[in-house]
């Protein structure tokens, strides 16, 4: 599950639009920064997406993706005209089709084929009305689900909410956020000809007057299993507390939010925080693993990432400038365990991290926090292009910061997780070749 939040200009401390993203999947699926240079192909080219091959375009931009390791697709990312994407799996009375283009294709499309937000808009929509959208979306469990999108540009906002080849989208006006809910009910600046007309057929409506899209489309049990309606209201009051005066930094901890509970633990819950943690419950068996902030306007575009699961004890460093790679200490992961691999480096620290999960998340955020602070400060207030050496360092930082912390963590005493949520990590780690 997962929540995505945006807030245009007019909103913000700085007049930039704000953009961010926790991707919540399965507890050792790894997702990878990856940069897709810019490229241009010839007429007869395809691409090979997760489940079809497509017809390729004439030319594809240079885009940055927050990428399943086993997907073509993406679940956020932004490319080099500033449009950044994220999407949402929203549970409806429709089933989805056994193949097709899956959300996270989607995405990818639209950041490579794209230079504004209205035009990824576009793209996605055509996508849908030739290909369709189907197929498993889960790694380990079989999940496939319908897309919600937020997509965003330094001028405008897009919700785009989908059922089959059917959409309705509405123009942001100041801040919105999704979660694994139909957010648009009947306050859509457009939708296609088949929405409502199906909705009328199936009898989730009597007539067109009568059509909401939350109400009508949502697949009750499962939409309530996802909890998206407690993240999507907690996440829009967050974002209300800081109206016009928004920054980088409060997206940050608006992603990091474990609600208002003073008493939350991982093993405890509640289970429907921003900042998701697996534990052995049945509604609660995803994490997020990875976060995405970006800021993108007329000054500048500014991109950071955890590269991490639990954005609460992961560093956000910068990820993305026009002339920049991932920095050359970066090793990508894959399904099991590689000391080499900063996903899967981060996630040994977080799974010890949980013996005693309090006193390690007061160890770490000071320094994240600090090294943030003097991070986003430099880069931002200088609203200079960041370079590969630059790039590299940040990185280099924000790796020392959790081998030092995670070096640590074998001194702070153990606490009683109880045996369900020991056995259930314990059972990961024996999977996935942690000792």
């Amino acid at each position: 599950m997962c929540d995505t939040i945006v807030t245009l200009g007019s909103t913000t401390e700085e007049g930039f639009t704000l953009f961010g993203k926790n991707s919540d999947r399965e507890p050792d699926e790894a997702q990878n920064i990856f940069i897709v240079p810019h490229k241009e192909y010839n007429s007869n080219d395809t691409v090979k997406c997760t489940y079809l091959t497509i017809p390729q375009v004439s030319e594809t931009a240079r885009v940055l993706l927050c990428q399943p390791f086993w997907m073509f697709g993406a679940e956020m990312g932004a490319n080099e005209y500033g449009v950044v994407i994220g999407n949402e799996a929203i549970f409806t009375r429709e089933k989805p089709d056994k193949i097709g283009l899956t959300g996270m294709d989607l995405v990818r499309l639209a950041l490579e084929r794209s230079q504004t937000a209205k035009q990824a808009l576009e793209v996605i929509i055509e996508l849908l009305k030739k290909h369709g959208q189907g197929g498993n979306c889960g790694y380990r469990f079989k999940l496939k689900y319908m897309s919600s999108f937020l997509i965003a540009d330094k001028k405008e906002a897009y919700v785009l909410e989908t059922v089959k080849t059917w959409w309705a989208w509405k123009k942001i006006k100041d801040v919105w956020s999704i979660s694994n809910i139909i957010s648009l009910q009947k306050d859509y600046d457009s939708c296609s000809e088949g929405l409502i007309d199906n909705a009328i057929k199936k009898g989730y409506c009597k007539k067109r007057e009568d059509f909401n899209f939350r109400k009508c489309y949502s697949a009750k049990f499962m939409t309530w299993a996802a909890k998206g309606a407690e993240r999507e209201k907690r996440s829009r009051a967050l974002l209300s507390q800081r109206k016009m005066r928004l920054t980088t930094r409060d997206f940050i901890n608006i992603l990091r939010d474990h609600g208002e509970n003073s008493q939350w633990t991982p093993n405890r819950g509640p289970d429907a925080t921003l900042c998701l943690h697996a534990a052995d419950k049945l509604f609660r068996r995803t994490q997020t693993v990875c976060s995405l902030v970006a800021k993108t306007g007329e000054g500048g575009q500014f991109f950071y990432a955890t590269g991490a699961s639990n954005s609460c004890i992961s560093p956000f460093f910068p990820v993305f400038s026009p002339d920049t790679t991932v920095s050359g200490e970066y090793s990508e992961g894959s399904e099991n365990y590689n000391s080499k691999s900063y996903w899967w480096e981060s996630e040994r620290f977080h799974r010890k991290a949980l013996l005693n999960f309090n006193s390690a998340q007061a160890e770490i955020q000071p320094l994240i926090i600090k090294y943030e602070e003097e991070t986003i400060s430099s880069i931002e207030n200088s609203l200079s292009t960041l370079n590969q050496k630059q790039i590299n360092e940040y990185f280099t930082r924000a790796r020392a910061i959790v081998k030092n912390w995670g070096s640590k963590l074998d001194r702070l005493p153990s606490v009683n997780l109880g045996w369900g949520f020991s056995h259930y990590w314990r059972g990961y780690n024996k999977r996935n070749g942690i000792i």
